[in-house]
């Protein structure tokens, strides 16, 4: 099976003459509540041109009745910052996603799946499950004593021998782990550091085929990026 470290390795590799396939869609709420929607290799790789593609897609906000609301973005481009934003402030602890279908590479077709959790984490997995995003991808994640614990799920069922990579607020890759036969990995407090901190996992699945602007594509792969808030934040 292909790990994720090895996936991001072809991709990087194939970069060099098409640098957008090394990066993924990432969205976050800033300090000041608004949306930020970016292209990047991490959460802190914010200052990369967005493709069409990544231009067009939809973010939605997830309310707690479990509607969504289409978000209305600009894009911007400054030294700090290049990609989409709200210009008016939202709820910092709301719920942000996002999927939209980049392209086609090596005969694959690359799907994009990009979550925010704002505010606090929930602190059991059935209630992690009430505020989760509508997504065949997802990551249901938990606070814990020891840390954070991610629940990664395909269309409802638990991924297990997942790979799942974890990166702080700096864009450095705090931990890798693989998921458990529940589709489990957990972060301690050590690896998951103040501020912002994010994760991906990938999923490929071999039985999709089809075409996608008259080109035909034998398999499907599924990243899904997060992005959420150390909960010890809120404790301070």
């Amino acid at each position: 099976m292909k790990t994720l470290k090895t996936a991001l390795v072809s991709l990087c590799l194939f970069a060099a003459a098409t640098p957008a396939y090394a990066h993924f869609p990432w969205v976050t709420i800033n300090d000041e509540g608004n949306v930020q929607y970016f292209f990047g290799e991490n959460p802190a790789d914010c200052t990369y041109k967005l493709p069409g593609s990544i231009l067009k897609s939809e973010i939605e906000l997830v309310t707690d009745k479990g509607t969504k609301e289409k978000l209305e973005l600009n894009s911007v481009e400054t030294d700090d910052f290049v990609g989409r934003t709200t210009s008016k402030a939202i709820d910092k602890n709301s719920l942000l996603q996002s999927k939209v279908t980049f392209g086609i590479y090596h005969g694959s077709r690359l799907d994009y799946y990009t979550v925010h959790y704002g505010g606090k984490l929930p602190v059991s997995l059935e209630d992690a499950k009430k505020r989760s995003a509508d997504l065949d991808l997802k990551a249901n994640l938990v606070d814990t004593q020891q840390g954070v614990d991610a629940y990664i799920t395909w269309k409802g069922q638990p991924l297990a021998d997942a790979d799942v990579l974890l990166y702080c607020e700096e864009g450095h890759e705090e931990a890798s782990k693989k998921t458990d036969s529940d589709g489990k990995v957990s972060f301690t407090d050590k690896e998951v550091e103040d501020g912002l901190n994010g994760i991906m996992v990938g999923h490929t699945t071999k039985d999709e085929s089809g075409s996608l602007d008259d080109k035909k594509y034998e398999s499907a792969s599924h990243y899904l990026t997060v992005t959420f808030n150390d909960p010890q934040d809120f404790e301070k």
